[in-house]
């Protein structure tokens, strides 16, 4: 008997249809996005009620200041500066006075800086601080405190660690995304298939076991979704997986673009604040890169697979990575094989925060790790980082595109490698 084959959702006609649908979507959300900017802008300086969400010393023209991120009711986010001595509202609530005459429509939607005044702090913390505290808890160094917290809920690293990360090669690993909704996912499933087969087979053999369970996991990582306050790279994450079940348990293929750019689109359409989101366009690219490795080598084995892709994204990454960030060392090369370990390590640091008073297990080595992280400026030009974005777009429909994207990749590599040797 001959395999049934699963087929796309759109073809041109149908597709064309979607993109109106999108359009019209994106104006009725860009409308209320105005509608609400305008609110905020009936008065020059508006009393708002905001949330904290990072907060930490910078040295702003060679003073000590106060940076905070705040974001407004409507969703917005401000950053504004404050005194060096101002105590820890990191997860509260705050009555500020925020000074927006001189702030666009575009600003708006971006992020946009003012100054601010505090006139109130309400004292109840949000649930991602509390567990963000009850995290930080169990570890005395502070990198440690901002890594876990970065790993579980999102937290934002001080910028000193986060370049150190970033010249490691570690923050796709090290920084909540997409990646570690995968592996969350894997792990509810693999933890509630036992118990939900028992009920099943007992109470409701009728039902679609496969289904039931899906959903359920699906409720679990949107709950997740909204204690982590809608990360961005997250967001698109569960966008992608709310297509992707949706597709599949209609016979659609999942593993193609078109999966892709649905859920792109769809949230794009519904959160337009998105589009300013860098780690947004990394994931999404992150994506891209391993369709583009699927499409060649998709009949290999799942171990052959599994193993390929984490060289393959590294240095499809790279060019992009280093053009923005520009910052490398001797460990960043590294990261290939700390990121296959990362596979293991995950899940285990996640029990042992969860179930026992060991989440400092590997605190040790972790610090002796990064006294060993160096960090060197490179120059990446743009026009790398832009190619290595067009020849995987090429790379969908002709070979040599896919050979010149990882020959890109690591002349990127060799020339960073060359420029800190």
């Amino acid at each position: 008997m001959a395999k049934l084959e699963r087929i796309d959702l759109f073809d041109r006609r149908s597709g064309s249809f979607f993109v109106l649908f999108l359009l019209v979507i994106a104006s009725l959300s860009l409308g209320y996005e105005y509608f609400q900017f305008t609110k905020l802008k009936t008065f020059d300086d508006p009393l708002v009620r905001v949330e904290v969400v990072a907060q930490e010393i910078k040295l702003i023209r060679e003073q000590p200041k106060t940076s905070m991120k705040l974001r407004l009711e409507n969703g917005s986010l401000c950053r504004c500066v404050m005194s060096p001595y101002l105590r820890d509202l990191r997860g509260r609530e705050l009555l500020v006075e925020l000074q927006v005459k001189k702030v666009t429509f575009l600003d708006f939607l971006k992020g946009f800086r003012a100054k601010c005044e505090i006139y109130e702090v309400y004292p109840p913390l949000s649930l991602k601080e509390k567990w963000y505290r009850n995290i930080a808890s169990g570890h005395e160094n502070q990198r440690m405190k901002e890594l876990y917290g970065g790993l579980f809920v999102a937290t934002p690293m001080s910028q000193d660690f986060q370049e150190l990360i970033g010249a490691m090669g570690l923050s796709p690993a090290l920084s909540i995304s997409g990646y570690h909704f995968g592996i969350l996912s894997i792990i509810a499933y693999f933890l509630l298939r036992r118990p939900y087969r028992w009920l099943h087979n007992r109470y409701f053999p009728y039902r679609h076991g496969n289904r039931d369970l899906s959903l359920v996991v699906i409720g679990l990582l949107f709950s997740y979704l909204v204690i982590l306050e809608f990360n961005p790279a997250m967001v698109r994450s569960f966008g992608m997986i709310m297509v992707g079940y949706w597709l599949y348990d209609r016979g659609i293929k999942i593993i193609s673009v078109q999966t892709l750019l649905i859920a792109v689109g769809l949230l794009l359409a519904f959160f337009p604040r998105l589009f300013f989101s860098l780690s947004f366009w990394f994931s999404t690219f992150g994506v891209f890169s391993i369709f583009v490795f699927v499409r060649y080598y998709g009949q290999w084995k799942p171990w052959q697979i599994f193993l390929a892709l984490n060289f393959w994204c590294y240095t499809v990454m790279l060019p992009i990575s280093l053009a923005i960030f520009g910052t490398f060392g001797w460990w960043h090369i590294g990261s290939i094989p700390l990121s296959l370990l990362f596979n293991i390590y995950y899940p285990t640091v996640l029990a042992l925060h969860s179930f026992t008073p060991w989440g400092d297990l590997f605190d040790p080595y972790l610090l002796k790790m990064f006294e060993m992280g160096d960090m060197h400026p490179v120059f990446i030009p743009v026009w790398m980082g832009i190619a290595s974005v067009v020849l995987a777009i090429m790379a969908m429909r002709w070979q040599w595109a896919f050979w010149s994207l990882g020959a890109l990749g690591l002349g990127t590599l060799l020339g960073a490698v060359y420029q800190i040797a």
